[in-house]
């Protein structure tokens, strides 16, 4: 049995599955490499294991209000509370050998979880990871005033990490773009 209430888990629950949607959503779109931040979870390992599996269920075409589908989705989740800090970082099968996906990407959850916990702060120490396999990551952060470990900041300084680590794969778009290059109406295209 849980020590959670019923409340908190649908709420959790909730949050996962439309988490799913929206990095399924962003997916669709290109972007096979996420982060997310959870807020309900609060830090805490046993309800992200379950926004985690709501994010990735099945969705329901029958139900009333879609969730989940990020199951094909590689992806950082991330949260925290100031006595906690967890993370699960899940990278598709097919994303682990270039000879599996189309874009001929060869990435490890385990590569992604030792560059976003490199830049740790305090004494950079602290994370244990609980599930270490290519495809998946579970770790756990806790709070060390003595150490200088906080797991806010540690939350901050590994989403900046992960996604310095994923634009350096060109795995995320860079936000460099040139507006010369961007048409913003008729008057731009000559001819319409």
């Amino acid at each position: 049995m849980s020590e959670f209430s019923e409340k908190k888990i649908k709420a959790v629950e909730k949050e996962g599955g439309k988490k799913g949607q929206d990095l399924a959503g962003m997916s669709e779109m290109g972007l096979c490499f996420q982060q997310a931040n959870l807020v309900e979870p609060c830090g805490h390992m046993e309800l992200m294991e379950m926004a985690f599996a709501a994010m990735n269920k099945e969705v329901d075409p029958e139900a009333e209000e879609r969730r989940g589908g990020a199951g094909e989705v590689a992806k950082i989740l991330l949260s925290a509370d100031i006595d906690r800090f967890c993370a699960i970082i899940h990278v598709p099968e097919q994303f682990t050998s270039a000879e599996k996906n189309d874009r001929q990407y060869e990435i490890s959850a385990i590569d992604w979880a030792k560059a976003a916990f490199a830049t740790l702060p305090g004494d950079g120490k602290g994370v244990e990871f609980t599930v270490e396999t290519p495809t998946l990551v579970k770790a756990v952060y806790t709070k060390d005033p003595d150490a200088g470990r906080y797991p806010e900041k540690a939350k901050d300084n590994v989403s900046g990490a992960s996604f310095g680590w994923l634009r350096s794969k060109q795995l995320v778009l860079d936000d460099d773009s040139d507006s010369d290059e961007m048409v913003f109406g008729d008057d731009d295209m000559p001819g319409i």
